[in-house]
């Protein structure tokens, strides 16, 4: 044989090797398997699985571990699992093998693992029940969490790259969903119910948050909201300013919320539009649109509170005093549009108070906010049907705020939107998802402007834009 017939010989049997080989092959995870019925001395592989989580999480290196798939069996994973499951570089994924909800585990605290991904799994014990700190490309894809009156069912902080899919999250004391510094969050397609607060919320400088196609029902303080209050030291450089920014809130579900569907509270470049609620507001308002709040939690002398005073003095927004209830810094908004939404409540279940709640100027410590700057800064209403009570129940607008020099003021909602006229017809559909039918279903679609962030007092990262 001559010698480039060798070497090509070579190379294709090289080739073959490497394609048939898992072990060789480029891409391809190591792979464990977990069964309730297996042990911790077996191999792990599916003849011989492994039984707990713990023993799995040993087996994969600290560090940049390349890629592993934990197949879990049908049953319960509660005894043996890592206390902490930290310090992993993936891509690693964790998987029911035998269909959804099969495969059980304990709530998980997650510290610094980057490209974890949960499918198919059921989490419905211990403490928050997936918390992950300082992570990197996290996706719960198929994933069953319930709460069980934890404070928080999902609970993410100072992390990047999340995306939870097609999911159902329950039962939190407080939130199903919270974010504090996260940046690039995708919830799409889930179902968030049964939580005493908000069913979901993005804040602490939160950006560039995909919110589509979801459900939120039965929550007590509303749907999902842009922003809130945060403590300044849990914040991330340098989204220092907003509570939340670059938000899109598109084409979601929401039912039978005590609250408002939707809130912005001290957030940026904010769109909502195209989501159809119903049966909301009994305890308040529809939608809500208000100041966010900033602090500097905890006690003199804590760990991490030096960070307030670091970012104050890199530009943000802040305080390094403790909120007494009066101190905190008040946060606006800037660029809040809410578009084509459909909204109805029945006719003899009118919201509480009225259908809008804007806050007007507030007193309270600048903290470095630029003056005047005020929680209906380019508040936009535009093409949405509401109905709420009929002619009779207060619109919310006027009297302080969304001025007449604003695009909110009373007379141009009143011009640019249905309200309190016809009612749309909004249907529960056997998923629970709403739909709309009649006149509401043919509504023209209309283009916002821009995001903007006028009125910047210093440099800032380019904002993210998620719309045209």
């Amino acid at each position: 044989m001559k010698l480039s017939q060798l070497t090509l010989s070579t190379t294709l049997i090289t080739l073959l090797l490497v394609f048939a080989s898992p072990t060789l092959a480029a891409g391809v995870a190591n792979e464990l398997t977990l069964s309730p019925s297996g042990s911790d001395s077996a191999s792990g592989s599916r003849s011989a699985p492994l039984r707990t989580l713990g023993a799995a999480w040993r087996k994969i290196p600290l560090g940049n571990s390349g890629r592993w798939l934990l197949r879990l069996k049908a049953g319960i994973y509660r005894n043996g699992a890592p206390v902490y499951w930290e310090r992993r570089g993936g891509p690693i994924t964790i998987e029911s093998v035998d269909g959804r909800d099969a495969a059980r585990l304990p709530g998980m605290n997650v510290y610094r693992v980057n490209g974890l991904t949960l499918r198919g799994v059921r989490l419905d014990d211990g403490g928050d029940v997936f918390h992950c700190e300082l992570c990197k490309r996290v996706k719960l894809d198929r994933v069953t969490l319930r709460g069980n009156g934890a404070q928080e069912t999902i609970k993410i902080n100072q992390s990047s790259d999340v995306t939870i899919a097609d999911s159902d999250v329950s039962g939190a004391g407080d939130n199903n969903f919270d974010a504090v510094a996260v940046r690039r969050i995708k919830l799409l397609r889930n179902h968030f119910h049964d939580a005493e607060d908000w069913c979901a919320y993005a804040k602490g400088g939160s950006t560039e948050v995909i919110v589509r196609g979801n459900l939120f029902s039965e929550c007590g303080t509303g749907g999902f909201t842009a922003g809130q209050g945060t403590g300044m030291q849990f914040m991330a450089s340098p989204f220092t300013h907003y509570e939340a920014s670059s938000v899109l809130i598109e084409g979601n579900s929401v039912r039978d919320t005590e609250g408002a569907a939707f809130g912005v509270n001290g957030s940026a470049n904010v769109l909502i539009r195209r989501n159809i609620a119903t049966r909301i507001g009994a305890r308040s308002h529809v939608l809500e649109v208000g100041y966010g709040s900033r602090s500097c939690d905890g006690r003199p002398g804590d760990a991490g509170r030096s960070r307030c005073a670091s970012y104050i003095r890199a530009g943000g927004w802040g305080t390094t005093v403790v909120d007494n209830g009066d101190n905190f810094i008040r946060i606006p908004n800037s660029n809040v549009l809410v578009y084509d939404n459909v909204i109805s409540n029945p006719v003899d279940a009118a919201s509480q108070w009225q259908v809008f709640s804007v806050a007007g100027a507030r007193p309270g410590a600048s903290g470095g906010v630029p003056s005047g700057r005020r929680a209906d800064d380019g508040l936009r209403i535009v093409g949405n049907a509401i109905y709420d009570g009929g002619a009779d129940h207060s619109l919310g607008l006027g009297d302080g705020n969304c001025r007449n020099d604003q695009p909110c003021n009373p007379s141009s909602v009143i011009a640019q939107n249905e309200i309190n006229g016809r009612n749309p017809t909004v249907t529960q559909r056997s998923d629970g998802w709403l739909e709309v039918t009649g006149w509401a279903a043919s509504l023209p679609i209309h283009k916002p402007p821009a995001p903007t962030l006028s009125g910047r007092v210093r440099p800032e990262p380019q904002l993210w834009r998620i719309w045209p």
